[in-house]
């Protein structure tokens, strides 16, 4: 049986090692929490920012998040329109996806840290980097991504760390050498 990818939403995951960064107390000292961040890839139809409204409790520390304009679709010659850094200021996650609702945006990239410590990031085109507090919460994490996207569940403590792994239909999950 031939396993078609465009009916999947996570396509790839990648376990990864991400360094404590204690800028209250100490900003220059690391500390050795590894094993705490993850990358997925989505397929290529979803659109990364949807993703957040899994996170639409979390409150928002920082965000960097860089938009455009959208293009009208029917247009003949599409205007390119420039990139603006976001300079509006959110308490939480739902509150940057009503007004990101309401707004003619296209999200190029973004970066939002959040008070409980986690962190969500673009990852190459179509992914994100998820940063935790600590493995536990970030086994806890993927598996919620897993199940509210329909896949069957994976063993987590069997993925090796800085690989990346294809996920399938069937939960079967394959290793994928990185290739240019």
């Amino acid at each position: 049986m031939n396993d078609n990818q465009e009916h999947i939403l996570i396509k790839s995951i990648e376990l990864r090692h991400y360094p404590w960064i204690n800028k209250i107390f100490e900003p220059n000292i690391l500390e050795n929490k590894k094993h705490r961040a993850f990358n997925l890839v989505f397929n290529s139809y979803i659109d990364r920012v949807s993703m957040l409204i899994h996170f639409k409790e979390l409150k928002i520390l920082e965000i960097e998040l860089y938009y455009r304009k959208k293009s009208a679709e029917n247009r003949k010659k599409r205007k390119a329109y420039p990139q603006h850094k976001m300079r509006v200021t959110f308490n939480n996650t739902l509150e940057l996806l009503t007004y990101l609702s309401k707004k003619n945006y296209k999200v190029d990239w973004f970066n939002i840290k959040f008070k409980n410590g986690w962190s969500i990031k673009n990852y190459l085109i179509n992914g994100l980097e998820f940063i935790t507090n600590n493995p536990i919460e970030r086994n806890v994490l993927i598996e919620k991504l897993i199940t509210i996207s329909g896949q069957v569940k994976i063993d987590i403590n069997s993925l090796e760390i800085n690989q990346t792994y294809a996920l399938s239909i069937d939960g079967k999950v394959k290793h994928e050498p990185f290739a240019f």
